[in-house]
């Protein structure tokens, strides 16, 4: 009898743990594989790229406010939209083990549906009630640019291609559709590296700072050295600054070393971090000050997480919910992918507070 229940928990739990991954593999929260990746590419200088996205053309822009938006229309209260401008950078979503190509390419219809349907989804919607967003198309450099070994074998190039696409489109927006008008900027993951990029080129001790609300470079690394005028944010209401973040499972030492992250855990020594709960210094939070984490579901959870601790990194517990969501959770070891859903309705208020306040100051 005790053999057949212990068989039966065991099948169950395999079970959650394939659904899990089939349900978090299609949106923004997917749990990386904790087993190495091997992976094979074809050398650079034989790689012929895509042809560059024409940001003329709706089709090169994953959200723009003339795009029928399906996905982000039930996170929209249109009445409430402010008079400003966000710009958001999708993360990397080109990861296909036997794909040998550096580069995404814009033409791919699917890849673009794979855009839609997780990052912006899940991602983007975060700043969808705050005013008009914009979210780019980009030829994304494949995941493992990021290892040291294809870095420095045509990972860098690949890398500055994309972020050419991101630096034309950001400039085809100041040019046609800003109208002067106050900004967000915001990007997850290789997002957020070509928004600090961003950031370097365009605003930092030039005349348009004056228009950055704030930034949110969310899931990269952001030291004290990539800016020279651009601040960090230590309080919910500050503008014209920026907050990072990681977020990490707190476990034990013993467990970490056996976890394989996508954002290496000592890469990230001497990064800015900020609470993406309370918006201050304080390196802690209580359930009850959480807002809300937008889960599979679409369903915002209020007061499920808690920061435990700050330092180059947020830590955080398994999120407080319910038995079955909690045990999906539990399998989840990086929570990297996670970074802006677990603060999903944080982020949203934040940004929306934050524009109010700039607007209010004009």
């Amino acid at each position: 009898m005790y053999l057949a229940r212990y068989l039966y928990r065991k099948l169950i739990m395999k079970y959650l743990y394939i659904i899990l991954t089939l349900s978090f593999s299609s949106c923004g929260l997917l749990s990386e594989s904790t087993n190495e990746v091997k992976y094979t590419s074809e050398e650079y200088g034989k790689f012929k790229p895509s042809s560059a996205p024409d940001y003329k053309l709706l089709k090169s822009w994953a959200v723009h406010p003339k795009k029928n938006n399906e996905v982000l229309e039930e996170f929209i209260n249109k009445e409430d939209l402010l008079d400003v401008n966000i710009f958001f950078i999708h993360p990397t979503l080109f990861w296909d083990k036997k794909n040998t190509a550096w580069n995404s390419d814009i033409n791919d219809l699917e890849m673009a549906e794979s855009i839609i349907s997780s990052s912006v989804k899940y991602q983007a919607s975060a700043w969808a009630s705050t005013g008009s967003l914009y979210a780019p198309l980009y030829r994304q450099a494949h995941l493992r640019v990021f290892r040291e070994s294809f870095w420095f074998n045509g990972g860098e190039q690949a890398y500055e291609l994309a972020y050419s696409d991101i630096k034309n489109a950001f400039q085809f927006f100041l040019d046609k559709f800003n109208n002067d008008k106050p900004i967000i900027i915001a990007g997850h993951s290789q997002g957020a590296g070509h928004a600090k990029r961003i950031l370097q080129d365009f605003f930092d001790g030039k005349p348009l700072q004056k228009k950055l609300i704030a930034a949110y470079l969310v899931g990269t690394k952001i030291t004290k050295d990539d800016f020279k005028f651009i601040k960090p944010m230590v309080n919910k209401n500050e503008t014209g600054g920026f907050v990072s973040w990681n977020t990490f499972r707190k476990v034990s030492e013993k467990k970490q070393a056996r976890f394989s992250y996508t954002v290496n855990y000592d890469w990230l020594e001497g990064a800015i971090c900020s609470n993406p709960i309370t918006w201050d210094d304080t390196k802690k939070s209580k359930y009850d000050d959480h807002k809300g984490f937008l889960y599979l579901n679409k369903k915002i959870y209020p007061k499920t997480v808690k920061i435990e601790d700050i330092d180059s990194k947020v830590y955080i517990n398994i999120p407080k919910m319910n038995f079955f969501k909690k045990i999906l959770l539990s399998s989840v070891k990086d929570y990297h992918k996670a970074d802006i859903n677990l603060f999903w309705e944080d982020i949203r208020l934040n940004s929306i507070e934050r524009s109010k306040n700039y607007l209010k100051n004009l």
